[in-house]
């Protein structure tokens, strides 16, 4: 029940964007993208930021670029995904246990 507890709660996000994006679409012509990074600036952090100079240039700060550039809608599928095959495991393995 958990499972597809919070599986309506991300599908309830999800429709929240798409809803926000269309909106937007209609009123001002633009499909507006939420990348993760705007979600997690709008976390609101206290930490100060961390200045790094220009000449780094690593494997881990690319991932994390790209990371950060995934639509947050993207992820919320992906989880949904997730959390509805999860969902379908536990239902097989309780149908499978509860025979014996």
């Amino acid at each position: 029940m958990t499972a597809l507890i919070a599986n309506a709660w991300t599908f309830f996000y999800v429709v929240l964007i798409i809803g926000w994006q269309i909106t937007s679409l209609l009123r001002k012509g633009i499909w507006p993208s939420l990348p993760m990074s705007s979600v997690i600036k709008k976390l609101g952090s206290d930490h100060d930021t961390i200045y790094v100079t220009a000449s780094i240039h690593n494997i881990e700060s690319s991932i994390v670029d790209v990371l950060l550039g995934v639509p947050v809608i993207a992820i919320l599928l992906v989880a949904s995904a997730l959390l509805t095959a999860f969902y379908l495991w536990l239902l097989r393995t309780e149908q499978r246990y509860s025979k014996n």
